[in-house]
């Protein structure tokens, strides 16, 4: 997570909210139930109702839910929701509302990247794109041959996910911030890092546009491949652009392959170093993209 968010919300919590709830959140466990994951109402469009959503939850339903799932035995962390369901909800939400509290005038920021996410999303919907972006979507997933391969195994009931909708939910909370669920039985929903976080987190020099401009080279590549293309005039190694990025070298690797296969780069070898330089198609799209737009006037 960004530090500047990651500290603006710890610095926000009760103490007496984190006792209680911050073991549940520091578990192994990656399993969490939806309404205390806020994911239990996808069509949500406002935190306030996530927040609503999370104020009506019955208790003990909550606990039998989480005792349901720990069939077996329960992880420390589960405890105090097991022994006093009620209690652990009520701290739940006052760390639920201080954090968000606290996180929302960040948020504003990170919303308008998501909004660009959104459109990008809608564009490949309509436009038959949806393979390109989903190839593209995150170096943790797999999309190949018409298969999506998770990074972690589903149970052996949930492999077979019928003609069930999938949900892509971009996430602003951290650079390689991921999830997913597959045990509902209306969607298959994806949470993945939302490109172009590090414009609005201070990773990057803000690339952020003004009201009623449009990164054109970001709302067709996504913005990593995009910042790629931008840096390459620097012929750097692919270490040397993980570290521009602020990503793993296994991502950059990833995004560069893909760039490659669209013909927009190519690595040259400088001695013991591999280089990579933009190709004439990728330099002209560039160029092409981030050309000022003067719309036609009628």
């Amino acid at each position: 997570m960004p530090p500047l968010w990651r500290d603006t919300v710890r610095r926000a919590i009760p103490a007496h909210a984190a006792a209680i709830a911050g073991p549940m959140l520091a578990s192994r466990d990656c399993w969490m139930p939806d309404r205390l994951a806020l994911v239990g109402n996808l069509g949500a469009s406002s935190m306030s109702t996530l927040v609503e959503d999370l104020a009506e939850t019955d208790p003990h339903l909550l606990a039998a839910e989480v005792s349901a799932h720990q069939s077996t035995s329960t992880p420390p962390g589960w405890r105090r929701l097991l022994d006093d369901p009620a209690g652990f909800l009520t701290a739940y939400r006052h760390l639920v509302d201080a954090a968000w509290a606290a996180f929302a005038p960040l948020w504003k920021q990170a919303d308008r990247v998501i909004g660009r996410e959104t459109e990008r999303i809608g564009v490949a919907a309509v436009t038959g794109g949806l393979d390109a972006l989903l190839t593209g979507l995150d170096s943790a997933l797999r999309y190949e041959d018409g298969t999506l391969r998770l990074p972690h195994p589903c149970p052996s009931h949930l492999t077979d996910l019928g003609r069930r909708p999938l949900v892509l939910v971009p996430l602003a909370s951290g650079y390689r911030a991921r999830m997913y669920g597959a045990d509902r039985g209306d969607v298959l929903w994806i949470g993945y890092p939302v490109p172009g976080l590090g414009n609005v987190a201070g990773r990057r020099g803000d690339r952020s546009c003004t009201d009623g401009e449009l990164d054109a080279l970001g709302a067709v590549l996504g913005e990593v491949r995009a910042e790629i293309l931008r840096y390459l005039p620097h012929t750097p190694t692919v270490s040397d652009l993980a570290r521009h990025l602020q990503v793993g070298v296994s991502t950059a690797s990833y995004h560069c392959r893909q760039l490659a296969a669209a013909g927009l780069l190519h690595r040259e070898r400088h001695g013991k170093e591999v280089r990579l330089l933009p190709t004439e198609r990728g330099t002209a799209l560039t160029q092409l993209l981030t050309m000022p737009f003067a719309p036609r006037r009628r």
